[in-house]
C-alpha cells in the first residue's frame, strides 16, 4: 500500500492541474480535429503556422505539461529509491545494472542526477529516456543520445574550460545539460527554442 503513495499522489496532482487548466481556458470544439493542412488552422486544434508546423504552446498549456513531468519523475524517482532501500551509498553500478558513464557515483546520487540533472534541464519524465520498470534496457535512441551528449559536456568542462584563465577565488564555470536544453526537449539555438517548448529564459520545471 505504501508503495504505491508516491504514484498516486502524482496521478492525483496531474488530475487537479489538467482539470484547474481546462477550467481557465476557453472551451473548445470538442468535435473531432481534422488533420492538418500546411498554412491552414483547424478550430480547436494547436496553432499551426506555414507549412503545417505546430506553434509554441501557450504558457498556462507549458505550465500543465512541466506539472505533471515533474510529478511522473519525482513518483518515478521514490519508486526507484525505495527499490534500493540501504544500498544508496553503494556504487551505482553495483545497485543497477547497465551502467556505462556514471560508475562509481552512490546509487541514490545517481537517482538524483536522472531527475534533476537530466529529467528537469531537459523538461521531461524518465520514459523519455527509459522503459519505466526495464531502466537498464537501451531499447529508446534518447538513452544512448544522452550518454553521448553527458561525454561532450565532460570534454568541454575537462579538455576546454578547465584551461580557461578565471579570476583568483572566483568559481570555474561549467556547462551541463541545462546550459543547451533550457528546460526542452530539444537543444535551443540561435533562433530560440523549438516549437513548442519553453522561451529563452525560462526557469526549468516553472510552474512544477
Amino acid at each position: 500500500m505504501n508503495e504505491r503513495v508516491p504514484a498516486a499522489v502524482a496521478a492525483v496532482s496531474s488530475i487537479i492541474i489538467v482539470a484547474y487548466a481546462c477550467s481557465t481556458t476557453p472551451a473548445t470544439n470538442t468535435s473531432p480535429t481534422p488533420q492538418p493542412i500546411a498554412g491552414q488552422q483547424v478550430p480547436g486544434g494547436p496553432p499551426r503556422g506555414p507549412g503545417g508546423q505546430r506553434l509554441p504552446l501557450t504558457d498556462s498549456a507549458r505550465r500543465v505539461r512541466d506539472s505533471v513531468n515533474a510529478a511522473r519523475r519525482d513518483s518515478g524517482a521514490a519508486m526507484v529509491l525505495r527499490s534500493i532501500a540501504g544500498r544508496e551509498t553503494q556504487p551505482a553500478e553495483s545497485v543497477f545494472k547497465n551502467i556505462k558513464i556514471l560508475k562509481g557515483i552512490p546509487a541514490g546520487r545517481l537517482v538524483a542526477i536522472m531527475n534533476m540533472g537530466f529529467g528537469r534541464s531537459l523538461g521531461v519524465s524518465c520514459g523519455f529516456c527509459h522503459v519505466p520498470g526495464k531502466w537498464d534496457l537501451d531499447d529508446k535512441e534518447e538513452k544512448n543520445t544522452a550518454r553521448l551528449m553527458f561525454a561532450m559536456v565532460q570534454t568541454i568542462n575537462r579538455d576546454y574550460i578547465a584551461k580557461v584563465p578565471v579570476d583568483s577565488g572566483a568559481p570555474r564555470p561549467v556547462v551541463n545539460c541545462f546550459t543547451c536544453h533550457r528546460g526542452n526537449s530539444r537543444p535551443m539555438g540561435p533562433e530560440g527554442p523549438p516549437p513548442g517548448n519553453r522561451p529563452p529564459g525560462a526557469p526549468p520545471g516553472s510552474g512544477d
